[in-house]
């Protein structure tokens, strides 16, 4: 602990706002509760309705983090998720520069999920996805099951491959014209509604416990 406040360690952070988070290899994560990960890969990012988002909004503050929390969501598996963070460590620079293109990805994959109009958001998406199906293999997975995996080859763009993927089969699932986006302006977070009866995305996410705005539908 002593160590970690010398470093001004960011996982010590408790940024002010009402927004839930857990813990997971010492990393705040935020709550899962898009019901898929392609939609919680947004909700890393808070505040998206926000002309000024506050301090702490995003939680991918770094290349770790986001590698926790690719594992914390099952885009990839443990092995992977210590492997990335020792060649984070190894190369700061280039995992700093895939960072900024996850970040970027995160921007167009949230414009494309809220505005269907957004082609030129769509297209970006399409580009990382075509890239992403490139380096998949198919694999068990822990519980058994076979499924496809990007390639630790990959190196460092492995959660850059994984999202992507995720990405290109929500858009591509029924379920995405159930997308609605939470419309408390602190939050913004997107969540699949099946039912067309939920209106905030979790009262205990974004705190708010009103009744008078409406989720719109994506």
């Amino acid at each position: 602990m002593h160590r970690r406040i010398l470093r001004a360690d960011h996982r010590l952070d408790r940024p002010g706002r009402r927004l839930y988070e857990v813990r997971v290899r010492g990393e705040s994560l935020p709550w899962s509760v898009g019901g898929h990960p392609a939609l919680d890969f947004c909700n890393t990012f808070a505040g998206w309705r926000h002309p000024a988002p506050s301090p702490g909004a995003d939680w991918l503050r770094g290349y770790r983090t986001l590698a926790v929390w690719a594992g914390h969501v099952g885009l990839v598996d443990d092995v992977a998720v210590s492997r990335l963070i020792e060649l984070a460590r190894r190369d700061p620079r280039e995992a700093a520069t895939v960072l900024d293109e996850v970040r970027a990805l995160r921007t167009r994959l949230y414009a494309c999920l809220t505005d269907p109009a957004d082609h030129r958001a769509f297209d970006a998406v399409a580009r990382h996805a075509e890239a992403a199906a490139q380096v998949q293999v198919f694999r068990r997975a822990a519980d058994g099951r076979g499924r496809w995996w990007p390639d630790l080859r990959a190196g460092l763009r492995v959660p850059l491959h994984a999202v992507a993927w995720s990405a290109a089969e929500l858009l591509a699932d029924p379920r995405r014209h159930t997308i609605r986006a939470c419309p408390d302006p602190a939050c913004g977070w997107l969540f699949l509604d099946g039912s067309g009866l939920r209106r905030w995305c979790s009262v205990g996410t974004c705190g708010r416990s009103g009744a008078e705005a409406r989720c719109r539908t994506a």
